[in-house]
C-alpha cells in the first residue's frame, strides 16, 4: 500500500494541537460562564471579583504551567526512551516542541494581560526586569527568569542543525531549571494557591516531575557507566 494515502505525523500532530487549543478554549469559556452564576463554582475557583482580564491571567497562568510541566515530563520520558517500543522517535520530538510551543505562548498570554488588568497592575519594566516588580518581587523575578529560560530551550528547537547535539543538550537542561522556577513562581506569588485543588496540583505534577527525572537520571549514569566499562 503506497505511503502516500497515509496521514503524516505531522498532519496528525498539527489536528491534535489544534483541537486541544480549541477544547481547551471551549471549557475555560464554559467554567467562567459558570462560575458567574453559580456561587458554588465561585468559591471553588475564587472568582470573586468583576475582574475578567484578572480571570484570563489566572487560567493562562495555570494553563501555562500545566503545559510547561508537560513538555518537562514528556521530555524525560523521551530521554529515557519510554516510548520507543510503541511511538516514533519522531513523533515524540515533535509532539515535545508543540507542548513547548503551547506552554510559551500561554504564558505569554499571561504576562501581556498583567499590562492591562487592575487586580494587581504591573509596568512594562516590571515584567520585562526580575526582581524589581512591587508585587512579591523576589518570586516575580524568579517567574521572569524562568520565562526567559523557556524562551531560550525553545529557540533551540529552531537552531539545532546550526548548532552541536552537546550544546543542545546542555541548553535543553536549562528547562529543568526554568520549570522548578515557575513552580517556584507559581506556588509563592499565584494568587491561586491558597485553593486547595491548585495545592494538590502543584505537590502531584511535582512528584511525578521528580521521579520522571530521577528514573531519567539514573539511567543516564547506567549508560555512562556501560560505556566506560566498554
Amino acid at each position: 500500500m503506497s505511503t502516500h494515502n497515509q496521514p503524516k505525523t505531522e498532519n496528525w500532530l498539527d489536528i491534535f494541537t489544534v483541537v486541544g487549543i480549541l477544547v481547551t478554549g471551549v471549557f475555560v469559556l464554559a467554567v467562567g460562564l459558570l462560575a458567574l452564576q453559580t456561587e458554588t463554582l465561585q468559591s471553588f475557583f475564587a472568582l470573586d471579583s468583576v475582574h475578567i482580564w484578572w480571570y484570563i491571567t489566572r487560567a493562562a497562568g495555570l494553563m501555562g504551567y500545566l503545559l510547561f510541566w508537560l513538555s518537562t515530563v514528556w521530555g524525560f520520558a523521551v530521554g529515557s526512551k519510554i516510548f520507543d517500543s510503541f511511538l516514533e522517535r519522531v513523533f515524540t520530538f515533535d509532539f515535545h516542541e508543540h507542548l513547548s510551543l503551547l506552554s510559551l505562548g500561554f504564558l505569554i498570554l499571561h504576562v501581556l494581560v498583567l499590562l492591562v488588568e487592575k487586580v494587581e497592575p504591573l509596568s512594562l519594566a516590571e515584567i520585562l526586569v526580575p526582581f524589581i516588580s512591587a508585587y512579591r518581587p523576589f518570586w516575580t523575578g524568579i517567574g521572569i527568569i524562568s520565562f526567559y529560560l523557556t524562551i531560550l530551550v525553545t529557540v533551540t528547537f529552531y537552531i539545532r542543525k546550526w548548532i552541536s547535539m552537546k550544546t543542545f543538550r546542555t541548553i535543553h537542561y536549562l528547562s529543568v531549571a526554568a520549570y522548578f522556577g515557575s513552580l517556584l513562581h507559581s506556588v509563592y506569588a499565584g494568587t491561586d494557591t491558597t485553593l486547595t485543588w491548585v495545592q494538590w496540583m502543584y505537590g502531584g505534577t511535582t512528584l511525578i516531575t521528580v521521579f520522571f527525572m530521577a528514573y531519567w537520571g539514573i539511567l543516564l549514569w547506567m549508560r555512562k557507566t556501560e560505556t566506560s566499562a566498554a
